[in-house]
């Protein structure tokens, strides 16, 4: 029985005395102290790795549970060896390092094997236990390391992301970032002998048993061995110092000379492929001398596969043709360009890069840096067909569905044709043709065609194109290039202008390309409003780190000084532009007042709605007293009548603001326009009106002026408008804060208070169906004002607002009284929607006694019976909304009391009058009751105040001495009420 314990031997045969030794060795022998990242000692002597071994020969040495999981990780089942490597990590974890260290003479075997497993969870559990194991271990796996390097280079690049990620872990564990480089450098020359190995010799069966292993998994296994192996030696390159890739230069020569090696390029499988592009792109940046000599293998796998869409292969294909044209100088003289290369080309562009746009077109500006001129001549030639292709990709199919790719192509568009010109920016005669060609024949039809659309006139062409006409303008400055870029400018501004003037000069123009217009220019005049975020990001995707071109760095650095700030001037400038145009040369105000003058023409002879909206837009995108005064009638009459009034009202500023081109354009044309009928929109009118304002230079004058066309009998549903747009923008309010705050304004809505009002019991009187029709935008801007405030102060004057609020509040005090005259609905409802916005909106606002009379009325019809009313549910709901709106409102203000007058004491002296003195029915009682259970309920719910006033609240509700004494003198004989009980047939109540 002793035997038990004695070494086990396959055959019962006693191992030898050289394996005898090894195992003694092997027990024996210490970490190497002066491996890098494990010790500090500079010894090189690594010990001994024993032989490997398979299960029988697991002796003694180990702990008998690590035994029988190491047995079991060599067992074919899966399920099996996914636990018992779930389980060897475990027990890493858990056990002692000296029985742990154990191990380490077995390991070296079970992992290269089990790394590579067929099942994903395998690999990745062996990955997570080898970290543990790494962890218990340290430095005592130091002597293993070259028997391990390169399987573990290899997971750390499996396909199954979990499983890679986990071996990155483990080796992180193992080396910290500074030491990596070193630690592979150590284990370079096993780790290059595996992946050659696996790149040349190894196949499907060499890889796995094919007795026992079916077809279609020995492929996947070998697929997958392949695909990792070559990304590999991407990481070996891209990880190993300049001194040991100098030192394996000769073996990775021997690799990248086989014949084999280059094959993957043409590969069935697009992982495969799209890793061969990564290794050979890690090999021209880190050893382009090797590269270089095998040129004519490297530069046809790479340059001919450039028609390769697989979204897989695309992405490292493309960096791999930019390092090749990049670090081979005579790369062109191994492929035809003409016949093999540029077709392919042209047709991926003309397809709008098959869906790839985002990862395929930001390459294109660097690949065209790089073209030699035996590839681009022609010039002219070699131009026309790539942005021809280019800008036909831009209405492929893909293209058209996805922002995106649009921006995609757009961007890279723009950003070639920028370079194109600059490269040929001379005064020689060829460059001249091309540069014509480049405006005229393809940017000036790329933005006419997005003028007619809109998914293009959303993304960035517009920005882009209003950047490179600033840069043009600044190199036109420059004495050397002047003459150039001042002809690139005239003949662009020339052909943009026939442009714009075909989509305006004609009677029924189309909106789509009219809409075009006015967004471009919008768009030149503030590029920060056109395009959007998302195309940008999509659209520019990162570029290469081999390519180093920009087109600032092409244009050197325009433009002032980091944190310089530009001059700030009043107008427009030289020309129009408004201040913050980047564009200062003048073409774009003058095309404005041309087309403005050309579209005023269809206004005025053909009274054009289309043509009247796309004049708004110009007008608020180029407000300024020039554009202003193209858009006057020279011949026509001046309103000497307002003009004159205008000066009258306005005192010493009248004279300037009746000469201001854009007061009198105001006058004269957009109140007139205003005040039509026809107009069913009048919005975009109404933003004209802050146009003209805009050109005003004091707030003094923009107030009279609001003022004055306000007198002008503009429609309530206008000036509801106009406070719409300053309530909406802090710029359009701040020019009008001041006609808010003033009287004008104020009487004319006080008194339209005071017609809705007496419409409303005009309707309730006569029973018409609906005496608030045909006033809704009344009602709204009634609302509105009282509703809205600024800076917790209310948005019209204070002595407005409760006067307002006091007409209503008696409106609506004589409409309860007339309830029995029916119809009162439709007023009560406006009335009540006013009140919830204004208790619900403005803080404070129950501070206005008028407020309190107004919150006191609203609570007494929803204390009151239905049949006393007449109200339906739906009303009576509003009310019981704006009521407790009101109460909420009035309890959240710390200066809130229940003094005599306000209104919790009013309703409960209200409340106590109606039941001591009305004669109630058990409905109408039940009722009161309920609407002052709820108000109880308010204050308690709402704030800490409100449950503090609840106290008083309810001592006002009850009654006092004489007012009981009062009670039992009214009851009947046959009761006997004493000391404040009451006794009914024999019971006792306490009353």
């Amino acid at each position: 029985m002793g035997g038990k314990n004695k070494q086990r031997t396959k055959g019962n045969v006693r191992p030898s005395s050289s394996g005898r030794a090894a195992e003694l060795l092997a027990r024996e022998r210490g970490a190497v102290p002066g491996f890098v990242g494990f010790g500090t000692s500079a010894s090189n002597d690594l010990g001994y790795v024993p032989a490997v071994y398979g299960a029988e020969e697991i002796d003694n040495l180990v702990d008998a549970d690590f035994r029988m999981v190491l047995r079991k990780l060599s067992k074919r089942d899966t399920v099996t060896k996914l636990k018992a490597v779930q389980e060897f990590g475990s027990m890493c974890q858990e056990r002692e390092p000296e029985i742990v260290k154990g191990v380490l003479p077995y390991w070296p075997r079970i992992y290269c094997k089990i790394s590579v497993d067929h099942d994903r969870r395998v690999r990745e559990a062996t990955q997570q236990s080898f970290q543990q194991l790494i962890l218990k271990v340290k430095r005592n796996l130091a002597p293993y390391l070259k028997s391990i390097m390169g399987y573990w280079l290899i997971a750390q690049c499996d396909t199954y992301s979990p499983a890679a990620s986990a071996a990155n872990l483990a080796f992180e564990a193992a080396f910290p970032l500074g030491k990596q480089a070193e630690a592979l450098g150590f284990c370079k020359e096993e780790v290059l002998t595996i992946l050659q190995d696996n790149l040349l010799k190894e196949t499907p069966e060499t890889l796995s048993d094919p007795q026992s292993v079916p077809p279609e998994e020995r492929e996947a296994k070998y697929m997958r061995l392949l695909t990792s192996s070559l990304l590999a030696v991407k990481k070996l390159l891209a990880t190993l110092s300049q001194q040991d890739l100098d030192s394996l230069s000769e073996r990775i020569a021997h690799l990248i000379a086989q014949s084999k090696f280059w094959k993957y390029s043409k590969h069935k499988t697009p992982q495969i492929r799209g890793a061969f592009f990564e290794a050979v792109a890690a090999l021209c940046e880190r050893t382009p001398q090797l590269i270089q000599k095998e040129s004519g293998r490297a530069c046809p796998a790479v340059l001919l596969s450039i028609d390769d869409t697989d979204p897989v292969v695309l992405p490292p294909l493309w960096e791999a043709v930019l390092h090749v044209i990049s670090s081979i100088p005579e790369c062109w003289t191994h492929v035809n360009a003409r016949k093999g290369l540029m077709p392919k080309l042209w047709g991926l562009l003309r397809e709008g890069g098959r869906g790839l746009a985002t990862v395929l077109h930001p390459n294109l500006l660097p690949f065209i840096s790089k073209l030699p001129e035996e590839v681009t001549d022609p010039k002219l030639e070699f131009y026309n067909t790539f942005f021809t292709a280019i800008i036909q990709g831009l209405w492929s199919e893909r293209a058209l569905a996805s922002r995106s790719e649009s921006a995609a192509v757009v961007f890279a568009a723009v950003e070639c044709l920028r370079f194109s010109l600059l490269q040929n920016a001379g005064e020689d005669e060829d460059s001249r043709r091309i540069q014509s060609a480049l405006v005229v024949d393809q940017l000036l039809p790329l933005v006419e065609s997005a003028l007619g659309s809109p998914a293009l006139q959303g993304g960035p062409l517009f920005p882009q194109v209003t950047d490179m006409l600033v840069s043009w303008e600044k190199r036109a400055e420059s004495p050397d290039q002047a003459a150039t870029f001042r002809r690139l400018l005239a003949d662009f501004w020339e052909g943009l202008e026939l442009l714009c003037v075909r989509q305006v000069d004609r009677e029924e123009v189309e909106e789509g390309p009219l809409a075009g217009v006015a967004t471009l220019l919008s768009v030149m005049q503030n590029p920060a409003s056109g395009g959007d975020d998302d195309g940008d990001k999509l659209g520019r995707k990162k570029k290469k780190k081999t390519v180093k071109i920009r087109i600032s760095d092409l244009e050197g650095r325009e433009g002032k000084e980091e944190g310089e700030e530009p001059e700030q001037e009043e107008g427009w400038g030289k020309g129009l532009a408004p201040p913050g145009s980047p564009l200062k040369s003048g073409h774009l105000e003058a095309l404005v007042c041309r087309l403005a003058e050309l579209d005023m023409a269809y206004v005025n002879q053909r009274d054009s709605e289309k043509h009247l909206r796309f004049l708004s837009v110009l007008v608020s995108s180029f407000p300024s007293r020039e554009l202003f005064q193209v858009l006057l009638d020279p011949a026509g009459e001046k309103d000497e009548e307002e003009e004159e009034e205008l000066k009258s009202t306005a005192g010493e500023q009248g004279e300037a603001l009746a000469q201001n081109p854009a007061v009198r354009f105001l006058l004269q044309k957009v109140v007139v326009w205003l005040q039509q009928d026809r107009h069913k929109d009048t919005d975009f009118l109404v933003n004209m009106v802050f146009s003209a304002l805009h050109c005003c230079s004091t707030t003094e004058g923009k107030t009279h002026i609001l003022n004055h066309i306000t007198k002008m009998d503009l429609k309530w549903g206008v000036v509801l408008q106009i406070i719409q747009k300053a309530c909406a923008d802090p710029a359009c309010l701040e020019a009008s804060i001041g006609w808010l705050k003033g009287a004008v304004l104020g009487e004319r809505l006080v008194g339209l208070a005071g017609e809705l009002c007496e419409l409303g019991l005009g309707g309730t009187r006569s029973t018409k169906a609906t005496p608030t029709s045909g006033h809704d935008h009344s009602w709204a801007l009634i609302s509105l004002v009282l509703s809205q405030h600024h800076l917790n102060e209310r948005l019209i004057g204070e002595e407005y607002v409760e006067k307002i609020i006091d007409k209503l509040h008696a409106t609506l005090s004589e409409a309860k009284n007339l309830s029995d005259a029916g119809n009162m609905e439709p007023l009560v409802s406006f009335i009540c929607e006013v009140a919830s916005n204004f208790f619900s909106s403005v803080k404070g606002c129950l501070l206005l006694a008028s407020a309190e009379e107004l919150l006191l009325t609203v609570f007494q019809l929803c204390a009151q019976d239905q049949e006393t009313t007449r109200l339906s549910d739906s009303l009576l709901q509003k009310l019981r909304h704006a009521c407790f709106a009101g109460v909420r409102s009035l309890v959240s203000h710390p200066e809130t009391e229940l003094s005599e007058g306000a209104f919790l004491h009013s309703a409960a002296v209200w409340v106590k009058k109606q039941l001591l003195g009305a004669p109630l029915g058990v409905r109408s009682l039940q009722v009161l009751m309920s609407a002052v259970q709820s108000l109880v309920e308010t204050l308690l719910s709402s704030s800490q105040s409100g449950a503090q006033l609840l106290p008083a609240f309810i001592g006002c509700l009850t009654p006092s001495a004489p007012e009981w004494r009062k009670m039992r003198q009214m009851l009947p004989p046959q009761n006997a009420v004493d000391d404040g009980k009451l006794q009914t047939g024999g019971r006792l109540t306490r009353s």
